[in-house]
């Protein structure tokens, strides 16, 4: 994971590789579309130019033929052979337009196929991925260390007071369990010499935890218990 902080809530974003991965893909996205765009719109209004220059050299051909059509028949020689020689010079015409206009819209075919694919891309990406990009350029990535405390904040004074408070009254109430029946067996004269030991050895665990001051918590340094 990788971690940001909003410096001014202290609040912290948390995004993994993949997310960050489509936060770079969405810029590259925008550089390709914003070199490609002026290329589309230029092959576009090539292709459009090269359309109306091959339709109008088939209208030049059209009128020409028109005029050879209605051509009188007593003057058809020389009229009608210049005629056809200048119809013969505009269909080289058209045939140079066609293939032109063919090959402008192979090019734009291409281009437009190019960013069809990249517009179409570009477009299915979340708006979560945005608002990422907008995060992370924006706040500051946090350090190894800044994380650490982070994923593993310190523990509150007062907290680490009230835990070691009932740390010592459980091991107070053990104490207390192990010394009952050990001064039994001395009031009643049956305990042993190992009974003996035993009871003298936890009521001095016993006054050393008493003198526990909790308030040093976590600095506690706990009495041993006995064997």
């Amino acid at each position: 994971m990788n971690y940001f902080k909003d410096k001014k809530t202290n609040t912290v974003y948390a995004y993994d590789n993949e997310q960050l991965a489509q936060v770079s893909r969405l810029t590259e996205l925008e550089q390709h579309l914003k070199q490609i765009e002026p290329v589309y719109i230029g092959a576009d209004n090539d292709l459009q130019l090269s359309l109306l220059e091959f339709n109008q050299s088939k209208k030049d051909v059209e009128l020409e033929e028109s005029k050879l059509a209605s051509d009188d028949e007593d003057n058809l020689d020389e009229w009608n052979i210049n005629h056809s020689k200048k119809i013969n010079e505009l269909e080289l015409v058209v045939d140079e337009k066609k293939q032109a206009y063919e090959k402008r819209l192979a090019e734009f075919n291409q281009i437009e196929e190019d960013h069809y694919t990249l517009k179409n891309e570009y477009d299915a990406i979340p708006h979560a991925v945005f608002d990422i990009r907008e995060n992370i350029n924006v706040f500051k990535k946090m350090s190894e260390k800044e994380i650490k405390a982070h994923l593993n904040p310190p523990i509150p004074k007062d907290q680490l007071i009230t835990q070691a408070e009932q740390q010592k009254q459980s091991l107070l109430a053990e104490a207390n369990n192990a010394i009952a029946p050990l001064q039994d067996a001395i009031d009643l004269g049956m305990a042993t010499e190992v009974e003996a030991a035993s009871l003298q050895e936890w009521k001095k665990y016993r006054v050393l935890l008493n003198r526990v001051d909790t308030s040093t918590a976590p600095n506690i340094d706990w009495p041993q218990k006995p064997e």
